[in-house]
């Protein structure tokens, strides 16, 4: 009885004590202050003003003040700003002070805003203390603030404010004069202010060594503009290498390369998921793939930029994966690359379009999705087509196959099989030849056994390839492709020769002995290898060897070119490490242009890996390289 008597007066006193407050406006009472809404205009705020009192209408009248501040209404910001009485909580008095230095900067007036504790300060309270102190910097011609109250604002804010403050900061640099450069302080433990002012010299430095003359013509600037948009290109790559931290390292400032190279802004980025094994044991793969997508990203011209989220293919299941990449807002997978995940990839029909570093057995038999399914894999059956398109256009009509006797040959063999009839539609077929494994090559080398220029016809129908195990005669083999491991390669070029009198046919099919003496002797066809047969470091005595032999392999070995020479040396010194950096590379190129790509487009893309064109079903192909060796050197052929 007695608790319920001392609640019920507990609760009297206290509604009494409400009461009291809000009839005398007491100033300990403050109403709960809303947030500043931008989409709101200053007849809202007014409107909300006019049907308040008290403490609550001055916080109307503020937002009011900074939404016609907004608006460009400086004068009626003023007037407003005039009525604001004196006698202000904590939060509405900074709210006042940032309202003075507003109004002040706007009318370029003097301001002292040091009477504001940044320790005070909400987040965006902050960005605007900010932006009146780079106002007032400005005012005072001080350059040194300036940078520094501009690396502060980038500090604060959602992305793209920190990405609008990084667009100011280099706005304000790229307008200085080399000597006020040279005039900001800088200290050992700035490492942004240091990044900014490199990032400057090496820009300036640049214009500098492609400065244009009156006497120019046209020709001679577009080249300039050229060679100086590529050389400004190389090296901001190299200073991000360098400040991989720099806020601008991962936002390069959208005006950096001009106004004809202007770069995207974020929000119009294409966001790309890239499936990859970035763990394990293909840990190696996924990472130098990724290394080279990375790096096309650096070196392109293309205005198109991404927003790449990386998914280890590792660490969860396809399905799981592609789930992820949908919430995180993907508009394309890239990926993924080992084949048994691609397989999983389209069986759970994934509702996103898709460019598959791999593809299936079979490309014609898949089921139509909603999504475009696009198809680009270093297979050795589209490299077995490639020679057999290049071995025809050097007039050969009669071709030998030498292939390993398992899975991997009979795939290269039926692809060889389809090109060469559609390419030569008179062919009478071609013959294969199989080997077990290097060990047997050396044991049947070792006991005196070389190789005989014949081989087991091949016959293709429809989708099917099968051999002819009635014996025939043999014909006249004017060409022998080779699909063997580099050490493979080595021992049967060397039992042809056992077989032979060691000459090998020319291109054009004739050998270097007199004409007379033709049937005398045993003439090696052309011999043709693929990239498997390519490694690093060849040694000279390999390159004798194999005087006149053809190797197909990328562009990015064949024609090693500055790219190449950059490459890390763990990359360089493995070759299939070099083609799947060059598969990453081409991929960021495809996947740029994923929406452009249809069936039937020839010679797309000069890529890395080769010379791409698309045919049915979204099959991305590769026109490839070719190299001859000859007196021990490596010949590039056109």
């Amino acid at each position: 009885m007695v608790k319920s008597h001392i609640l019920s007066g507990f609760l009297k006193f206290s509604l009494f004590a409400l009461l009291i407050s809000v009839l005398t406006g007491c100033p300990n009472y403050i109403p709960h202050q809303a947030n500043f809404d931008e989409t709101k205009n200053s007849r809202y705020y007014l409107a909300q003003s006019e049907n308040s009192s008290g403490s609550e209408k001055i916080n109307w009248q503020l937002f009011a003040i900074r939404a016609l501040l907004n608006e460009g209404n400086l004068t009626q910001a003023k007037q407003l700003l005039d009525q604001i009485p004196k006698s202000l909580n904590n939060e509405q008095e900074k709210e006042k002070i940032l309202l003075q230095g507003e109004v002040a900067v706007k009318s370029k007036q003097k301001f002292d805003i040091s009477s504001l504790s940044l320790a005070n300060l909400n987040e965006d309270q902050k960005i605007r203390y900010y932006k009146i102190k780079i106002e007032l910097d400005g005012q005072k011609q001080d350059n040194n603030a300036k940078i520094h109250d501009l690396i502060e604002l980038e500090k604060y804010g959602s992305v793209e404010q920190r990405h609008d403050a990084i667009n100011l900061t280099w706005q304000f640099l790229s307008n200085l004069s080399e000597k006020q450069i040279n005039k900001i302080l800088v200290y050992a433990n700035e490492y942004v202010l240091q990044g900014w002012i490199d990032l400057s010299y090496l820009y300036n430095s640049n214009l500098k060594t492609y400065a244009i003359n009156e006497q120019d013509d046209a020709d001679t600037i577009a080249r300039l503009e050229e060679d100086k948009y590529k050389a400004l290109k190389n090296a901001i790559s190299e200073w991000q290498i360098q400040y991989s931290s720099h806020p601008a390292a991962n936002y390069l400032p959208r005006d950096i390369y001009g106004s004809k190279h202007r770069l995207s802004d974020p929000s119009e980025y294409k966001k790309v998921a890239l499936l990859l094994p970035l763990s394990g044991q293909s840990k190696i793969f996924g990472e130098t793939i990724r290394l080279g997508y990375q790096d096309a990203a650096k070196v392109s011209s293309e205005n198109q930029q991404q927003d790449v989220i990386y998914f280890d293919t590792n660490s969860d299941s396809i399905d799981n994966l592609v789930i992820r990449a949908k919430q995180q807002g993907a508009q394309l997978i890239v990926g993924p690359l080992l084949k048994q995940n691609v397989q999983t990839l389209l069986q759970s029909s994934p509702d996103l379009p898709v460019l598959a570093l791999n593809k299936i057995e079979d490309i014609n038999s898949l089921p139509s999705h909603a999504n475009k399914i696009c198809f680009f894999a270093l297979s050795p059956e589209d490299e077995a087509k490639d020679a057999a398109k290049h071995i025809y256009s050097e007039n050969k009509k009669q071709p030998l196959l030498i292939i390993p006797h398992n899975n991997l040959g009979d795939r290269v063999a039926k692809s060889f099989s389809q090109q060469w009839d559609i390419t030569n539609p008179n062919s009478k077929g071609i013959y294969v030849q199989y080997f077990n494994s290097a060990q047997e090559l050396s044991k049947k080398m070792n006991s005196g056994i070389g190789i005989e220029l014949e081989g087991i016809p091949l016959t293709h129908s429809n989708t099917e390839s099968t051999i002819q195990n009635n014996s025939v005669e043999q014909p006249k083999f004017d060409a022998i492709y080779i699909y063997a491991s580099h050490e493979e390669l080595t021992l049967i070029k060397s039992m042809l020769e056992m077989k032979s009198n060691k000459v090998i046919a020319n291109a054009d099919g004739n050998n270097n002995k007199n004409e007379n003496k033709q049937s005398e002797i045993k003439v090696i066809p052309m011999l043709y290898a693929s990239s498997r047969s390519n490694i690093a470091n060849t040694t000279t005595d390999f390159r004798y060897d194999m005087d006149k032999l053809q190797l197909s392999d990328i562009p990015l070995i064949v024609k090693q070119k500055e790219r190449y020479s950059q490459l890390p040396d763990y990359i360089k010194n493995d070759f299939s490490l070099v083609r799947l950096y060059a598969m990453g590379f081409d991929a960021w190129t495809l996947s740029n242009h994923f929406d452009t790509l249809i069936p039937y487009q020839t010679g797309i893309i000069n890529g890395e890996t080769g010379r791409l064109s698309v045919t049915e079903q979204c099959d991305i192909t590769r026109t490839l390289s070719w190299i001859r060796y000859k007196n021990g050197n490596e010949v590039a052929i056109n």
